[in-house]
């Protein structure tokens, strides 16, 4: 328990209220106690701040504070990132280092720093290098990989061969990191695999959630540069460089050779055709199809993607085609009898 003031401190705010309010937990405005922090950034909870019992709330500097002079307040150039960081500070994971457990397999040749933490039935092979992270139970860590310090990797991750991870890097359960590319050759009617010898690099602070695959290159390497959230069920090809600080939301496809820029947003569902190139800043929204390079940055929409604003003008005549069709056919009518008329 910390007081109010403190952990205004910690959050970068400025505490406006009463002293010696003590804060444990973070909780909503609706269920918060009195020793409880809350959070205001969506206006329609707003109705919620009188009845309210948290200790102290959490707004940023445009909301009017003058208007409830019974509450506490700690006051953030943006609120969400003060919450964020509130539900850090109380409930960050805590990792016990320097375990081994007698259950693990870990190769005699691998490297592993004694402040790591590897749990039951894991396996690391040969030549594998681990930091000082947190391996939880029945993760496989292929041969030549390495994982870099302050990583969380959950239950069931498979890593394959050769995969280099940063540090501070989150990994939910299962995902497979450095599957075999999807490459094949055909000839006189049979597909013939195509060896897949690359590696998959994750840069630091990359977080990649459940169920996502990410394969290794044919012969270089696939990359996630540093920053990068990627949700579950994403499924990324070989040969693919996502930028730094991108977003792929779940479901999203990415086809082989496809370079993602700086500062990218893929929604859910979005499919990218393979060896192209999305430019930094770009927000493709969802279930958008892209077949075609993304040059200019902006926001895009559709099957196959075109810019968002005439995609919204587009969706709203396409309701009306109907009665559109009728009324052209009432005119082609019409000119027919007045061309008979004549």
């Amino acid at each position: 328990m910390i007081s109010a003031l403190e952990l205004s401190q910690i959050i970068n705010g400025t505490y406006i209220g009463e002293k010696d309010i003590k804060i444990d937990g973070v909780a909503s405005l609706m269920r918060a106690d009195e020793y409880k922090v809350s959070f205001l950034s969506n206006k329609k909870y707003t109705k919620y701040i009188s009845s309210t019992k948290a200790g102290c709330i959490i707004v940023d500097e445009l909301f009017d504070i003058s208007l409830y002079k019974d509450k506490n307040f700690i006051v953030c150039k943006n609120a969400y990132l003060g919450f964020a960081l509130a539900l850090t500070y109380f409930y960050k994971t805590k990792l016990d280092g320097n375990f081994k457990s007698p259950k693990a397999t870990i190769d005699d040749s691998a490297i592993v720093s004694k402040n790591a933490y590897i749990g039951d039935f894991s396996y690391i092979a040969k030549n594998a290098k681990i930091g000082n992270s947190y391996i939880m139970p029945m993760v496989y860590v292929g041969e030549n990989s390495i994982i870099g310090d302050n990583c969380i990797i959950y239950p069931n991750v498979t890593i394959r061969e050769n995969v280099e991870i940063g540090n501070n890097v989150i990994i939910h359960s299962g995902s497979v990191i450095g599957s075999d590319g999807f490459g094949y050759v055909k000839d006189n009617g049979r597909h013939y695999k195509i060896p897949q010898i690359g590696k998959v690099i994750i840069e630091d602070d990359v977080e990649i959630g459940s169920n996502v695959s990410i394969d290794r290159a044919t012969l270089d390497e696939t990359i996630i540069r540093k920053g990068s959230k990627i949700d579950n069920l994403v499924q990324i090809a070989h040969n693919v460089e996502i930028g730094e600080n991108s977003i792929l939301v779940s479901q999203c496809g990415i086809s082989g050779s496809t370079k993602i820029g700086n500062n990218v947003i893929l929604a859910g569902q979005v499919g990218i055709a393979g060896h192209l190139t999305i430019a930094d800043n770009t927000i493709v929204t969802a279930k958008s199809g892209v077949g075609t390079n993304i040059k200019k940055s902006g926001i895009y929409s559709g099957i196959p993607v075109y810019e968002h604003s005439k995609w919204l003008k587009s969706s709203a005549i396409i309701p009306r085609l109907p009665d559109i069709y009728r009324k052209i056919q009432e005119l082609e009518n019409r000119l027919k009898e007045l061309e008979k008329n004549d």
